[in-house]
């Protein structure tokens, strides 16, 4: 449809006013004394700054301030780290087994026993592992929430268990450097895995390092450098839970920022949803649902073929009603225009509810009358009674109008059956109404029938089915159409049959639900109030607790595990869509920029704990301190300028670069790792290291197998080697556990350099450090008192921890690309939303006036509410094709007359293009009456009144629609030319004061009344085709603007008296070449007159 949405503009701004509003909303979350972890934009939610929380840097004060949400959040957070238990409980298993098959592999039997317990505890917690993998893999759906609750704890206690295994159960002397590899990763696990809070997270950290060093500490026999080992041991406990503290604050925010993100998409949603049912409910209330869906549906779409789509659709069988208020020229000379207003809302608000109770469709008001139909576009057979009924309930209704106004008022009413052509003409203010000479013969009815009376066609009478009694009604002496159709017609006289009884809600009634009478229609008020009450006292409780409840199924309740597989490579994890994966790869995190100063941090305390159990070499001297600073630098360069925004332009373009460029990211973490790596290989040097004491106390164990003795070094001077080669290692998995901090890598990239530092490491123990193993073995346990040498079960605790730590990569990566999906549902949901709000906006835009429409929307409102204003200056026109009636034929080759109004389609839909130019912004289209077109000027905001403003200024407007209806000519002349026809306009224009209002706020109907309105609609009826008529004020006024007119003489107009009007020559500057050219200069009251 190409001129569908007429206010599309108006709607864009709309919807940026919502894009600005959710901003500002979020603006909300910006602390006042700074950033807090959340950044600027990505909260509407305050954060508390109370507890735990005002002791943390304001970066990383995270829960939110309002309670329910942050339980919500909890509860979220929880389901959503249990997708985190199943690679738990590999690892968990994983590591249990290479336990198990180390020490038999490495140590020889020696009882029997022991043996039995040390496999039976193993196996037990591989079978717990086992059935809790198999319960949440196969049960996870229906698991209570005590006992998700559990498993998390379970893991822990399963992972102290391997840990007390490894230090103190199994016959060998151990070690302050033993389990330190497994207690670095569990430290970390505990942290990425378990769905628990940070406290909690920190309590059984600290807990399972304490009971590491409690195991050491009750050592049979104290041990040589024992503090240096446990100082060491305690650097990299703390460097650990400071890695697994950042990892926990970054995966915080992202579940934090995706919670926030789905909150403020339903929040929105739901307003929009709240909106988009009041704009369905107005849109309804005056198009049929099947043309409101079906223009819905074309809105915005382009037409390919040579005419607009036109709405329209022939029913027969159709009751039509039309209502004229007789005696209203007598009410309107006793009331001001608001209180007449008020009068005909209440009154016809009243119609709309019986047209309810009798299934009528109402059609149109026009003025005081009112007409409907019943059989359209729902067809049943009771239409015609129905119709009756209708009738005779507003014959009483007028009763209270001629009570209240102490006048003699009636209702006149006339019926007729037939065929209607029903649709919406035009592209602008759309209403919805009935064409076909069976509709004018229905006015006529109205016209030729009696105050008081419902005056019937014989056509309708077929269809009463015997159920009222009627009387002549002797229409066609009183009415030349009647006549000319032969038309018979009746007055209604008595009620045989009460409704509902000959309707179909007989049925209903019969069915347990019982009809309203008229009475009840009358007393409507109260239950409407009570639904009012509803809607504004308890409304907003309701909707709370729908919102809550939606927004917990929407976090709790969306699984997208399938749509992963559906959308994602499984072995790469890439998306399928290309367009995706690019998308997902230039997402721009600055604050995950801080996630690269956790390699400094490993490298700084991995430095402290190599000088405190190394014997330190020049080299190491020189590389790990050099290394660290290096490392350190290089994080502050691009972390400081683009995270902080703080350092030179130059600094802050590179740190830009790094967050927009993945290539310059991977370089930079390249050249960190690469840096990490030659520090850490030259401090495996000790041809240059210091000596250690000549007799080192490292426990070999007696003949007795259990206590420990010293030993002296058995090897040469010449070949010194470390003492405690082990922890080398360790910095290694502390490295390991770094990569995995870097959130932004792809965990391709993340398992590429896990396996290139493994491989190192492993290099490093199987070469360059197997001699400082063996000596350590040695030392340790006995020449011949082991199976496995120390650098084969180091390289396998690489290659373990590696594999582990790839797993848990892996499912990082899932959980970013699944809140990824998440992220892009909830814009597109938001799209749809916003898209269904501008079309419905379009909708009710082109059926109200926008500053109308806004009064309605979002409002709860009585039908007998009303919208009224009055306005001092404003501009009618009335444009007529009066020889339209003489091409309409209702013929087949016509389509029973739809393709004649196909045609005016066309017409009504280029005036309506018409507005849509700058020059006439200041005219609104009010309505469409048959082939007449009404607009008038100085109804919009714009249009501000100034009784002291200058003629030029106060009547702009009416210059414009003076120029539109000129403009309205030569439009038609042009469709003329185009379609060989020769039609006509007759045009009326008027101006001065009205009053504009909104008749039914259930069913709203925009119209104008008073003198300025009459006198319009008589200057178009009274004129002549082809030209537009004025009366001689209006004259005056547009001749400032040099219009020129011609004086037509007194003309007789109803209810006004004999008036001087004018015709409308053109522009003084378009009748300068033209061969009317007399009479320009003369004031109009000083014209000759002539017809």
């Amino acid at each position: 449809m190409k001129n569908a949405a007429t206010n599309h503009n108006s709607a864009n701004d709309m919807k940026s006013t919502l894009n600005n509003e959710e901003l500002d909303m979020r603006e909300a979350g910006k602390g006042e004394e700074g950033v807090s972890f959340l950044s600027r934009g990505e909260t509407e939610l305050k954060i508390d700054r109370s507890g735990l929380q005002r002791y943390l840097p304001q970066c990383l004060q995270f829960a939110f301030a309002e309670k329910s949400a942050e339980s919500l959040y909890r509860e979220y957070y929880r389901i959503e780290k249990r997708r985190n238990t199943k690679i738990l409980l590999l690892v968990l298993a994983l590591v249990d087994i290479v336990l198990l098959a180390t020490y038999a592999a490495a140590f020889p039997v020696r009882d029997v026993g022991q043996l039995a317990g040390q496999v039976t505890f193993l196996l037990g917690a591989l079978l717990i592992l086992a059935v809790v993998f198999t319960v949440v893999r196969c049960y996870a759906a229906v698991l209570p929430s005590r006992l998700w609750d559990c498993i998390p704890f379970l893991a822990w206690l399963v992972q102290l268990g391997h840990l007390v295994c490894d230090m103190w159960l199994f016959s060998v002397p151990r070690m302050p450097g033993d389990s330190v590899a497994w207690t670095l990763l569990y430290t970390y696990m505990i942290y990425l895995l378990l769905p628990l809070r940070l406290s909690v997270c920190l309590i059984l950290s600290i807990l399972m390092a304490f009971v590491h060093l409690l195991l050491v500490g009750v050592l049979p026999k104290p041990i040589d450098f024992t503090e240096n080992q446990l100082g060491a041991n305690v650097l990299l406990f703390v460097c650990a839970n400071l890695l697994g503290c950042l990892s926990y604050f970054f995966l915080e925010r992202r579940q934090r920022k995706a919670f926030l993100e789905t909150r403020q998409s339903l929040e929105a949603k739901l307003i929009l949803e709240e909106e988009s049912q009041e704009q369905e409910r107005l849109l309804l209330s005056v198009l049929p649902k099947h043309v409101a869906a079906e223009i819905r549906e074309d809105l915005g779409a382009v037409v390919t073929g040579q005419f607009k789509k036109i709405y329209m659709s022939r029913h027969e069988n159709v009751s039509i009603l039309f209502a004229d208020i007789v005696g209203f020229t007598a009410i309107s000379s006793t009331c001001t225009a608001p209180e007449l207003v008020k009068i005909l809302n209440e009154l016809f608000a009243r119609f709309d509810k019986l047209s309810d109770k009798y299934h009528q469709l109402r059609i149109k008001i026009l003025g005081d009358c009112y007409y409907c139909i019943s059989g359209a576009p729902e067809e049943r057979p009771d239409h015609a009674v129905l119709c009756v009924h209708m009738g005779l309930s507003m014959v009483d209704a007028i009763k209270s109008v001629r009570e209240k106004t102490n006048t003699n008022v009636d209702m006149r009413v006339g019926v007729h059956t037939g065929a209607i052509l029903a649709g919406v003409m035009g592209q602008r203010q759309w209403q919805f109404d009935v064409y076909s000479r069976d509709v004018v013969l229905a006015n006529k009815m109205e016209s030729a029938g009696m105050p008081g009376r419902v005056h019937i066609s014989e056509n309708t009478l077929g269809f009463l089915n015997g159920e009222f009694e009627v009387v002549p009604g002797d229409g066609m002496s009183r009415e030349e159409a009647l006549r000319q159709a032969g038309l018979e017609t009746y007055f209604i006289t008595k009620v045989l049959k009460p409704y509902p009884m000959g309707t179909l809600d007989e049925k209903t009634e019969q069915n347990g639900r019982s009809g309203k009478d008229d009475k009840d229609s009358d007393n409507s008020d109260s239950d409407e109030q009570d639904e009012t009450s509803k809607l504004t006292g308890n409304g907003e409780k309701n909707f709370e607790e729908d919102y809550k409840a939606r927004l917990h199924q929407e976090l709790l309740g969306r699984e997208t595990k399938g749509h992963i597989r559906q959308q994602a490579n499984p072995l790469t994890l890439f998306f399928k869509d290309p367009k995706l994966e690019t998308e997902f790869r230039k997402i721009k995190d600055t604050v995950s920029l801080v996630s690269i100063s956790g390699l400094p941090v490993i490298s700084i305390f991995c430095t402290a704990a190599y000088f405190l159990v190394m014997s330190g070499s020049i080299f190491a001297i020189i590389c790990l301190p050099s290394g660290s600073m290096l490392l350190a630098i290089i994080s502050l360069i691009t972390i400081c300028p683009s995270g902080l925004e703080i350092g030179p332009q130059m600094l802050r373009r590179m740190g830009y670069k790094f967050i927009e460029k993945p290539g310059m990211r991977l370089g930079i973490i390249l050249t960190m790792v690469i840096i990490w790596c030659i520090a850490h290989i030259m401090s495996t040097d000790y041809e240059n290291s210091w000596t250690w004491p000549a007799s080192v106390s490292l426990g070999v164990l007696d003949g007795n197998g259990s206590n420990l003795t010293t030993v002296p070094p058995t090897f040469p001077p010449a070949r010194l080697t470390h003492n405690f080669p082990q922890y080398l290692t360790y910095f290694a998995v502390l490295e390991l556990i770094g990569l995995t901090v870097l959130n932004h890598l792809s965990h391709l990239i993340k398992l590429l350099l896990t396996i290139v530092i493994a491989v190192i490491q492993g290099f490093i123990n199987l070469n360059l450090l197997q001699d400082s193993l063996d000596y350590y073995d040695d030392r340790t346990y006995g020449v011949s008192d082991h199976d496995m040498s120390h650098s084969i079960i180091q390289t396998v605790i690489v290659v373990v921890v590696a594999v582990c730590l790839i797993l848990i990569n892996r499912q990082l990566e899932v959980t970013s690309r699944r809140l990824f999906l998440w992220q892009k549902e909830v814009e597109e949901q938001r799209e749809k939303v916003a898209d269904m709000r501008l079309k419905n906006e379009a909708l009710v835009y082109n059926i109200l006036p926008p500053h109308v429409a806004k009064h309605f929307l979002g409002q709860s409102k009585k039908d007998e509410e009303l919208y009224s204003k009055s306005y001092e200056a404003v501009g009618v026109l009335f444009a007529a094709m009066p020889n339209f009636s003489d091409f309409y034929t209702e013929d087949s080759v016509n389509n029973q007359g739809l393709e004649c109004l196909r045609f005016l389609n066309e017409v009504i839909s280029d005036y309506d293009a018409l507005l849509e130019q700058p020059r006439f912004k200041d005219i609104i289209k009010i309505k469409t009456i048959g082939s007449t077109y009404m607009a008038a000027s100085g109804l919009t905001e714009d249009c501000n009144y100034d009784p002291n403003a200058p003629l030029k200024v106060k009547w702009a407007h009416l210059a414009q629609l003076t120029e539109f209806a000129l403009t309205l000519k030569e439009t038609l002349t042009n469709i003329n030319k185009e379609s060989f026809n020769n039609f006509l306009l007759r045009m009326g224009i008027n101006q001065g004061p009205i009053t504009a209002g909104v008749i039914g706020a259930r069913k709203p109907h925009y119209d104008m009344w008073g003198n300025t309105v009459n006198v319009s609609s008589r200057m178009e009826s009274t004129g002549k085709a082809g030209c537009i008529q004025v009366v001689e004020e209006t004259a005056r006024i547009l001749e400032e603007f040099d219009y020129v007119f011609e004086q037509r003489g007194l003309v007789a107009v109803k209810g006004k008296g004999n008036l001087m009007t004018y015709y409308l020559l053109g522009r003084k500057s378009d009748l300068k070449n033209s061969p009317v050219k007399s009479n320009l200069d003369t004031p109009p009251v000083q014209r000759t007159s002539s017809s």
